[in-house]
C-alpha cells in the first residue's frame, strides 16, 4: 500500500481534489452537486479526457500534438458529410473518419520521427493544412447532423452514469495496460527519458514515436465523435477550444512534459480537475477571454511545477 501510495499519491490526489471542488462550489451554487449535472460533467469529461489521453502519448515521447484541434473537427464534419451529402451508413462513415484520424497521425508521426521535423511545426503545420482542406472540400459547411443512433448513443445513461463515460474509463484501463505492461510501453518510456540511449538498447524509436502520433489521433477522434453526436451536429471550429487544455491537463495529471514519466491515469484524474473548473467557470459566467487567460495560467503553473520537480529529483539523484 505504501509503495503505491508513493507512487501515485499524486494521481490520487487529483481525484480527491476534484471531489473537494464540486462540494465546496455546491456549498454556493447547489444545483453544481445534482445528479443532473453530475451526469453533464461526466460527459464533459470523457470527451476531454479521450483528447487527453491520446496528447499524454506524444507528450510521454517529448513531443507534442498541435494538431488536435482540427483533427477533431476534420474527423467528426468528414463523418457526418459522408452520410448526410455522400449516403454513406453509419459504420462506413465512421471507418472513412477513423481511417483519416489513422492517416493524420501517421504523417505526423512520420514527419517528427523519420523526417525529424520539430513536433510543434509540424503538428500545427498539420493543423493549418487541415483547417484549410477542410474549408475547401466543405465550403465552408457544417458537415450536417449527426446520426441518430449516434446522437442515441452519446446521450445513452446507465442510471445517471453516461455510456460515454463507462467507454473513456474503458480506455484509460487499455492505455494503461498498454502503458506498464507490453514492450511498446517500455520503449515508449526509453524514448522519452533518452532516445540516444534506447537506440542503443536496441528499440526502434522512430516507429515507437509514429505509432505514439497515430495513437493521440485516434482517441481525439473518439472524442470528436462523441462532441458530435452529444450536440447532434458537427461544425468548423469545433475543437478550436482544446488545443491548450489538453496540454494543461497533462500537466496537471502529472505527465512529464520533456517526457519518460506519467501515465493515463494521471492524465484522467487532470481532466477530472479541468472538466470541473471550465464549468464552474460558466457558472460564475467568466468572460470567454478569462477563460483563455486562466488556461494559460493553470498551465504555465502546473508546467513550472512540473519542471522545478524534474530538476529536484535529477539533483537527488546526482546526490546518490
Amino acid at each position: 500500500m505504501k509503495s503505491i501510495l508513493k507512487k501515485y499519491g499524486g494521481t490520487f490526489g487529483n481525484y480527491i481534489i476534484g471531489i473537494v471542488m464540486v462540494l465546496v462550489i455546491s456549498l454556493f451554487y447547489r444545483a453544481f452537486g445534482s445528479v443532473s449535472h453530475i451526469t453533464v460533467l461526466l460527459s464533459d469529461l470523457a470527451i476531454l479526457g479521450f483528447l487527453a489521453i491520446g496528447q499524454t502519448f506524444p507528450v510521454l515521447t517529448g513531443g507534442i500534438d498541435m494538431s488536435v484541434s482540427y483533427t477533431m473537427c476534420s474527423v467528426a464534419v468528414v463523418i457526418n458529410y459522408c452520410m448526410n451529402t455522400y449516403g454513406l451508413g453509419l459504420w462506413p462513415a465512421l471507418g472513412v473518419g477513423f481511417l483519416l484520424a489513422f492517416f493524420i497521425g501517421a504523417v505526423n508521426g512520420f514527419g517528427v520521427a523519420y523526417l525529424r521535423v520539430h513536433p510543434m511545426i509540424m503538428t500545427y503545420g498539420m493543423n493549418s493544412i487541415l483547417m484549410g482542406l477542410l474549408l475547401t472540400w466543405t465550403g465552408g459547411t457544417s458537415g450536417g447532423n449527426t446520426s441518430s443512433v449516434l446522437y442515441a448513443f452519446a446521450k445513452s445513461k446507465i442510471g445517471f452514469f453516461p455510456v460515454v463515460t463507462i467507454l473513456f474509463i474503458l480506455a484509460v484501463a487499455l492505455l494503461m495496460f498498454v502503458l506498464s505492461r507490453t514492450s511498446y510501453g517500455k520503449q515508449l518510456y526509453a524514448v522519452g527519458n533518452c532516445r540516444r540511449a534506447a537506440f542503443f538498447s536496441g528499440v526502434h524509436v522512430r516507429r515507437t514515436i509514429m505509432i505514439a502520433y497515430i495513437i493521440s489521433a485516434v482517441c481525439v477522434a473518439v472524442g470528436g465523435v462523441i462532441m458530435s453526436g452529444r450536440v447532434g451536429l458537427s461544425y468548423l471550429g469545433m475543437g478550436d477550444s482544446y488545443m491548450f487544455i489538453t496540454l494543461a491537463v497533462v500537466a496537471i495529471g502529472g505527465v512529464s512534459m520533456v517526457g519518460g514519466s506519467g501515465n493515463v491515469v494521471g492524465t484522467a484524474g487532470g481532466a477530472v480537475i479541468i472538466t470541473i473548473l471550465l464549468s464552474m467557470l460558466t457558472v460564475i459566467n467568466v468572460s470567454t477571454g478569462m477563460q483563455q487567460l486562466l488556461y494559460g495560467v493553470v498551465l504555465l503553473i502546473a508546467i513550472v511545477i512540473e519542471a522545478n520537480g524534474h530538476i529536484f529529483k535529477h539533483k537527488r539523484s546526482l546526490q546518490k
